[in-house]
C-alpha cells in the first residue's frame, strides 16, 4: 500500500484530518463564470474566459487541435475547426486517457482509467486588466507524469501571473501509447513525415508552440519573448524540443526542471521480446501482439506475431484504430496507475538519429536559447517513500525507511545520478561547443517539513522529485502529502516560493534570471564548466538562496557505486545496471 495513503493513520492522530477519495472530477479545481471584458479573438474564434479567485484573467479549455481520435487518432495534430459566437472558455479540459494515481491529484481510485482522447486544449493566464497588444512575457508549461501521465488541470497560474506581470499557457498532449507509437505501419500508410514519426505528444507540443504564435497577442503577450518550462517528463520533453528542427523559432528560453536528455532508438520502440535485439516491454510490437491476442482468444502468440507481420500498414491501422480507448491501454493497466512506455523516438525527422547529448555536443543542429536547467537535491525518495521494500509502517501505522543507512545511500546515488545525467551532463556539453549560449542552473534543497517521534519527513520525502512545483504553484504534492506545508514553516517556504517565481520571471523577461525580476535576490551567475555555479534554492534556516559550485559527473556517480561498502556488491551491480545500462 502507498506510504500517502498509510499517513492517513498519522494525520488523524496528530492533526484530525482526513484524506478520502471519491468518484468525480476533483472538486478543488479552477471554476469559472464567464466574464465579458474577457472577450478575445483567436484565430479559430472568439473566446469568453472568466476572472480567477486571485484577480486573474483567465482562459481554460481552449483547443489548439482537432480531437486525435478515430481517423486522426496515431497522426500529427491538425488546426482545429473554426467557430463564430464566443466560446465559452471557463472550464478545464478532460485530461487525456491515462490511469489514476495517488499522485496525480485525481479522486479516483488508482488504476481507474479517466480522460478523453478529445484532450489537445490550452489554458491561458494573464494579470488583470492587461489588454491585448500589452507585450508581456509568455511562459508555456508542459506537465510532467512520464509521458503517460499528468494534465494542465492541477496547474493554476493565476498567482504567478498577478504577482510576476507575464502570460502564461499550460497545455496538454497525448500520452502512452496514444501519444508515442512507432511502427512500420504507420511509415507505410502514414500521408507526411509527421503522422510517420510516431511522435505525436512532442508535436502537440510543437502545435500548442504554433498556436501561442499566431494568437498570444490577442491575450497581452508578446510571441518572440516565450520561454517554455516544464518538469520531469514535462522537462524530458523540452530538451527534445531544443534538438527538433519542427521547433526552430517557436520560442526564446527555456527552464527545465528535473528532465534530462533522454530518447529511444526505433529498435528499442518497436521490436518485440523475441527479436535478436529486444525492444521494451511496451513497445510497439509487443502492444500490437497483446491487441491482436485479445480480438482473438486462444490464438497462438506465435500464429499471432505471423499473421500481424503479413498484413499490410494500412490494414493494421485500421485495426488500430478500432480499437477503443480502454483496448489500447489495457495492455499497459496497472493497478497503481503508473507504468512505463517508450516516448521520444530519434526518428531521422522530428527528433534526429543521434542521442541529444551528442547532438548538443556537436555545437550544432539545436535550437540554441538561454537555457536555466536544475534538480532536486533527494529526486528519488519520491519513489523511495513509495516503495514497501523500502519502507515500512512502524506499529502497522507510522512510515518510515525499513534501513536509514540503506535509505540514504540509495537516495544520494540516485539523485546524484539523476543531476549527473539531467544537469551536469548536458550543460558541459553545451558549454563546451556552444559557450555563447548563456546557461545557469540551480538545486532545490527545501526539506522544512513535519519531522517528529511520528513521522520524519525530512528523512522519507525531503528535497523530493517535484516538490519544487509547490513553490510556483501552490500546494500539490503537498496537497496529498500531510505535513509537507504547515503552519510553522509557512513563512519561510512563501518566501523561497516568492524567490523561485521572482528569479522564473526574471529569466522569461530577459534570458538570465540575474537578481529576479524584482532585482533585489542574490545574482545568479552564468553555469560554466570550468566554474559549475549554481543556486540553491532553501529556506533562510538551512542558509537560504546561495550560490555554489556543485558538480556531478557520470564517472563520479559510478564511481561512487563502487566505492560504497555499506551495500552489497550484488546490491551495487543492480544500482549499477538501474542507472547505466
Amino acid at each position: 500500500m502507498r506510504w500517502t495513503i498509510l499517513i492517513v493513520g498519522v494525520v488523524l492522530v496528530v492533526a484530525g484530518l482526513y484524506l478520502r477519495w471519491q468518484d468525480g472530477a476533483d472538486e478543488d479545481s479552477l471554476t469559472l463564470i464567464a466574464e465579458p471584458r474577457t472577450l478575445r479573438d483567436t484565430d479559430a474564434g472568439p473566446v469568453v474566459g472568466g476572472i480567477s479567485p486571485a484577480g486573474a484573467q483567465v482562459w481554460l479549455g481552449i483547443p489548439y487541435a482537432q480531437a486525435p481520435k478515430g481517423e486522426l487518432r496515431w497522426r500529427a495534430p491538425r488546426k482545429p475547426g473554426a467557430w463564430l459566437d464566443p466560446r465559452a472558455a471557463t472550464e478545464f479540459a478532460p485530461p487525456c486517457p491515462q490511469f489514476a494515481n495517488g499522485l496525480s491529484l485525481s479522486r479516483m481510485k488508482p488504476g481507474t482509467l479517466i480522460g478523453s482522447e478529445d484532450c489537445l486544449f490550452l489554458n491561458v493566464f494573464a494579470p488583470a486588466q492587461i489588454a491585448p497588444g500589452a507585450d508581456l512575457p509568455v511562459m508555456v508549461f508542459i506537465h510532467g507524469g512520464g509521458n503517460t501521465q499528468g494534465s494542465a488541470l492541477p496547474y493554476d497560474g493565476s498567482t504567478f501571473v498577478q504577482e510576476q506581470g507575464v502570460i502564461m499557457v499550460t497545455i496538454q498532449y497525448r500520452l502512452g501509447p496514444l501519444g508515442w507509437f512507432s511502427h512500420r505501419a504507420l511509415r507505410e500508410a502514414g500521408s507526411t513525415p509527421e503522422d510517420r514519426s510516431g511522435n505525436f505528444a512532442l508535436l502537440d507540443m510543437v502545435a500548442a508552440l504554433k498556436w501561442v504564435q499566431r494568437n498570444i497577442d490577442a491575450f497581452g503577450g508578446d510571441s518572440g519573448r516565450v520561454t517554455v518550462f516544464g518538469e520531469s517528463a514535462g522537462a524530458r520533453n523540452i530538451y527534445s524540443l531544443l534538438v527538433s528542427p519542427l521547433a526552430e523559432g517557436l520560442f526564446h528560453g527555456a527552464i527545465i526542471q528535473s528532465g534530462y536528455p533522454g530518447s529511444f532508438s526505433l529498435a528499442r520502440a518497436e521490436h518485440g521480446a523475441s527479436d535478436p535485439q529486444p525492444g521494451h516491454s511496451n513497445s510497439s510490437a509487443n502492444l500490437l501482439l497483446a491487441w491482436l491476442q485479445e480480438s482473438s482468444p486462444g490464438q497462438d502468440p506465435a500464429h499471432a506475431q505471423e499473421s500481424l507481420e503479413r498484413l499490410p500498414g494500412a490494414r493494421l491501422l485500421e485495426f488500430m484504430r478500432s480499437l477503443s480507448t480502454a483496448e489500447v491501454l489495457a495492455p499497459v493497466w496497472s493497478a497503481k496507475g503508473t507504468y512505463a512506455a517508450p516516448a521520444l523516438f530519434r526518428d531521422g525527422y522530428v527528433l534526429p538519429t543521434r542521442p541529444l547529448p551528442d547532438v548538443f555536443a556537436d555545437g550544432e543542429g539545436w535550437n540554441k536559447v538561454p537555457l536555466l536547467v536544475g534538480s532536486n537535491r533527494d529526486e528519488i525518495k519520491l519513489y523511495l517513500a513509495m516503495s514497501e521494500r523500502h519502507v515500512q509502517q512502524r506499529f502497522g501505522l507510522f512510515p518510515q525507511p525499513r534501513d536509514p543507512e540503506r535509505y540514504a545511500i540509495l537516495s544520494r546515488l540516485h539523485s546524484d545520478a539523476w543531476k549527473a545525467a539531467g544537469v551536469d551532463l548536458p550543460l558541459t556539453a553545451i558549454s563546451d561547443a556552444s559557450p555563447e549560449v548563456p546557461l545557469y542552473a540551480y538545486r532545490f534543497d527545501w526539506d522544512d517539513m513535519l519531522a517528529n517521534w511520528f513521522v520524519d519527513l525530512p528523512e522519507l520525502l525531503g528535497a523530493a522529485h517535484a516538490l519544487d512545483l509547490d513553490f510556483l504553484f501552490g500546494p500539490l504534492i503537498s496537497r496529498v502529502v500531510p505535513g509537507v506545508f504547515h503552519g510553522a514553516n509557512r513563512e519561510r517556504r512563501e518566501a523561497l516560493g516568492a524567490a523561485m517565481r521572482d528569479y522564473w520571471a526574471g529569466f522569461a523577461y530577459t534570458g538570465r534570471p540575474g537578481s529576479g525580476r524584482s532585482a533585489t535576490r542574490p545574482v545568479w551567475p552564468r553555469w560554466e564548466a570550468a566554474h559549475p555555479r549554481l543556486m540553491l534554492l532553501d529556506e533562510t534556516r538551512d542558509g537560504g538562496l546561495r550560490v555554489e559550485e556543485v558538480s556531478v559527473t557520470v564517472d563520479g556517480v559510478k564511481a561512487a557505486i563502487g566505492e560504497t561498502q555499506a551495500l552489497p556488491v550484488r546490491l551495487r551491480c543492480a544500482i549499477y545496471v538501474d542507472l547505466f545500462l
